[in-house]
Protein backbone atom coordinates (compact mmCIF):
# COMPACT_ATOMS: atom_id res chain seq x y z
CA UNK A 1 0.00 0.00 0.00
CA UNK A 2 2.94 2.53 0.94
CA UNK A 3 4.62 1.45 -2.40
CA UNK A 4 1.72 2.68 -4.34
CA UNK A 5 0.90 5.56 -2.60
CA UNK A 6 4.84 6.86 -3.74
CA UNK A 7 4.45 5.46 -7.18
CA UNK A 8 1.63 7.78 -7.34
CA UNK A 9 3.20 10.93 -5.94
CA UNK A 10 6.20 10.00 -7.69
CA UNK A 11 3.72 10.46 -11.21
CA UNK A 12 2.37 13.07 -9.99
CA UNK A 13 5.57 14.88 -9.71
CA UNK A 14 6.87 13.59 -13.16
CA UNK A 15 3.48 15.07 -15.21
CA UNK A 16 3.73 18.29 -13.19
CA UNK A 17 7.09 19.25 -14.10
CA UNK A 18 6.63 17.98 -17.48
CA UNK A 19 3.81 20.27 -17.48
CA UNK A 20 5.98 23.18 -16.42
CA UNK A 21 8.79 22.17 -19.26
CA UNK A 22 6.60 22.06 -21.93
CA UNK A 23 6.63 25.13 -23.94
CA UNK A 24 3.81 27.96 -23.75
CA UNK A 25 1.51 27.76 -26.71
CA UNK A 26 -1.70 29.41 -27.73
CA UNK A 27 -4.00 28.08 -30.09
CA UNK A 28 -1.79 25.44 -31.26
CA UNK A 29 1.14 28.66 -32.02
CA UNK A 30 4.09 27.73 -29.79
CA UNK A 31 6.04 29.84 -27.70
CA UNK A 32 9.70 29.65 -26.99
CA UNK A 33 10.18 29.48 -23.32
CA UNK A 34 13.28 32.18 -23.75
CA UNK A 35 11.01 34.72 -25.01
CA UNK A 36 7.99 34.03 -22.97
CA UNK A 37 11.03 33.68 -19.65
CA UNK A 38 11.79 37.10 -20.75
CA UNK A 39 8.28 38.70 -19.92
CA UNK A 40 6.97 39.35 -16.58
CA UNK A 41 4.22 37.44 -15.40
CA UNK A 42 1.22 40.17 -16.45
CA UNK A 43 3.34 39.99 -19.77
CA UNK A 44 3.19 36.92 -20.68
CA UNK A 45 -0.99 36.86 -19.71
CA UNK A 46 -1.35 39.71 -22.16
CA UNK A 47 1.54 38.15 -24.71
CA UNK A 48 -1.21 34.99 -25.05
CA UNK A 49 -4.33 37.29 -24.78
CA UNK A 50 -2.79 39.31 -27.78
CA UNK A 51 -1.74 36.01 -29.65
CA UNK A 52 -5.62 34.63 -29.28
CA UNK A 53 -7.56 37.75 -29.85
CA UNK A 54 -5.48 37.73 -33.12
CA UNK A 55 -6.37 34.65 -34.36
CA UNK A 56 -9.59 35.63 -33.80
CA UNK A 57 -9.72 38.48 -35.78
CA UNK A 58 -9.24 41.22 -33.59
CA UNK A 59 -7.47 44.10 -35.71
CA UNK A 60 -6.08 46.59 -32.46
CA UNK A 61 -5.17 43.20 -30.92
CA UNK A 62 -2.99 41.91 -34.00
CA UNK A 63 -1.43 45.64 -34.06
CA UNK A 64 -0.80 45.68 -30.58
CA UNK A 65 0.79 42.09 -30.82
CA UNK A 66 3.05 43.30 -33.88
CA UNK A 67 4.59 46.44 -31.71
CA UNK A 68 4.71 44.19 -28.15
CA UNK A 69 8.40 44.97 -26.96
CA UNK A 70 10.41 41.61 -27.97
CA UNK A 71 13.45 43.06 -25.65
CA UNK A 72 15.80 42.90 -29.24
CA UNK A 73 18.23 40.45 -30.27
CA UNK A 74 17.08 36.42 -30.38
CA UNK A 75 13.77 37.72 -28.54
CA UNK A 76 12.60 39.42 -31.71
CA UNK A 77 13.63 36.60 -33.82
CA UNK A 78 11.28 34.89 -31.57
CA UNK A 79 8.15 37.22 -31.63
CA UNK A 80 8.63 37.01 -35.37
CA UNK A 81 7.99 33.20 -35.58
CA UNK A 82 5.28 33.86 -33.35
CA UNK A 83 3.73 36.45 -35.59
CA UNK A 84 4.84 34.27 -38.87
CA UNK A 85 2.57 31.32 -37.17
CA UNK A 86 -0.14 33.66 -36.72
CA UNK A 87 -0.15 34.86 -40.28
CA UNK A 88 -0.05 31.43 -41.36
CA UNK A 89 -2.88 30.53 -39.24
CA UNK A 90 -4.89 33.69 -40.20
CA UNK A 91 -4.19 33.62 -44.02
CA UNK A 92 -2.91 36.42 -46.26
CA UNK A 93 -6.05 37.79 -47.04
CA UNK A 94 -7.93 38.21 -43.56
CA UNK A 95 -4.05 40.10 -41.99
CA UNK A 96 -3.87 42.20 -45.36
CA UNK A 97 -7.73 42.94 -43.97
CA UNK A 98 -6.54 43.08 -40.19
CA UNK A 99 -4.03 45.27 -41.10
CA UNK A 100 -5.05 47.63 -44.08
CA UNK A 101 -4.66 50.83 -42.00
CA UNK A 102 -1.68 49.88 -40.62
CA UNK A 103 1.33 53.33 -40.90
CA UNK A 104 4.53 52.48 -42.91
CA UNK A 105 6.77 52.73 -40.05
CA UNK A 106 4.75 49.95 -38.18
CA UNK A 107 4.48 47.90 -42.23
CA UNK A 108 8.11 47.77 -42.11
CA UNK A 109 8.79 46.85 -38.17
CA UNK A 110 6.06 43.87 -38.78
CA UNK A 111 8.32 42.71 -42.36
CA UNK A 112 11.23 43.28 -40.74
CA UNK A 113 10.01 40.95 -37.63
CA UNK A 114 8.55 38.42 -40.03
CA UNK A 115 11.61 38.16 -42.45
CA UNK A 116 13.05 37.49 -39.05
CA UNK A 117 10.74 34.84 -37.57
CA UNK A 118 10.97 33.02 -40.99
CA UNK A 119 14.28 32.45 -41.19
CA UNK A 120 15.12 31.80 -37.99
CA UNK A 121 11.72 30.31 -36.99
CA UNK A 122 11.41 26.12 -37.03
CA UNK A 123 7.88 25.45 -38.77
CA UNK A 124 6.75 22.21 -40.39
CA UNK A 125 6.00 20.98 -43.28
CA UNK A 126 3.32 18.28 -42.11
CA UNK A 127 1.78 17.22 -38.90
CA UNK A 128 5.16 15.19 -37.88
CA UNK A 129 6.82 17.05 -35.41
CA UNK A 130 10.58 15.82 -36.78
CA UNK A 131 9.29 17.40 -40.36
CA UNK A 132 10.76 21.18 -40.04
CA UNK A 133 12.56 23.62 -42.10
CA UNK A 134 13.57 26.98 -41.61
CA UNK A 135 15.31 29.57 -43.49
CA UNK A 136 12.29 30.55 -45.39
CA UNK A 137 12.00 33.85 -47.33
CA UNK A 138 8.56 36.20 -47.21
CA UNK A 139 8.67 36.81 -50.25
CA UNK A 140 7.65 32.85 -51.10
CA UNK A 141 5.58 32.37 -48.11
CA UNK A 142 3.28 35.81 -48.21
CA UNK A 143 3.85 37.30 -51.76
CA UNK A 144 0.69 39.49 -51.67
CA UNK A 145 1.69 40.77 -48.19
CA UNK A 146 5.14 41.17 -48.26
CA UNK A 147 4.29 43.30 -51.15
CA UNK A 148 1.59 45.32 -49.51
CA UNK A 149 4.22 45.74 -46.41
CA UNK A 150 6.59 46.95 -48.83
CA UNK A 151 4.42 49.92 -50.57
CA UNK A 152 4.95 52.39 -47.90
CA UNK A 153 2.70 54.74 -49.64
CA UNK A 154 -0.18 53.01 -48.41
Amino acid sequence: MFFGQVLNALGVLVASMWLASSPPQVSEIPIRQELFNFFDGQEQNAYKNLIQQSINGDSQAFQTLIKFDCGGASFCYWHGEVLAKVTYQLGEEQVLSLLKDMNPADKSSFRHLLMAGLEYGLFSTDESPTSKRSKLAIEDEFPRLDQWLQSAAN
